[in-house]
């Protein structure tokens, strides 16, 4: 049996706990499901959010509050921080950009549904349904 010198063994295990560092985060943050489709959001209230995410970081869409035949234009850009997906919209009420907000990045793939709380309109959170939809 051969034995490993401190100094090696030593740089294995910091080497071991670089990749893992490196493959973990792109396990736990896929974006790659959400390029080329759509992101649909529906809330309890009717209001329903379509987000296209682009690999250059941004994203566009449109929000159609309930009961409205009016949609309203969404765009902006995203970031994944950690395990969560972080967009920062622009143009919100009155001109000013919307503050980022980020919730925990779920789905995988198309058809992936699940429910993740979000500011209402009154301000107040809300439990919406997303789902990964093919195509845009």
């Amino acid at each position: 049996m051969q034995k490993m010198s401190f100094a090696r063994a030593a740089a294995v295990m910091v080497l071991a706990a670089a990749s893992m560092a490196v493959a973990l985060p792109a396990m736990a943050a896929n974006m790659e499901a959400r390029f080329g489709n759509t992101m649909l959001g529906t809330r309890p209230d009717g209001t329903v959010l379509k987000i296209y995410y682009n690999k250059d970081h941004t994203f566009t869409g449109e929000l159609t509050p309930a009961g409205s035949p009016t949609s309203f234009e969404a765009k902006g850009t995203w970031r994944l921080v950690g395990e969560k997906l972080c967009v920062k919209p622009e143009g919100g009420p009155g001109g000013k950009d919307a503050p980022e907000s980020c919730a925990l990045l779920k789905g995988d793939k198309v058809g992936d549904k699940w429910q993740t709380q979000v500011q209402g309109t009154d301000g107040k959170p809300v439990m919406q349904t997303v789902e990964i939809v093919k195509g845009r």
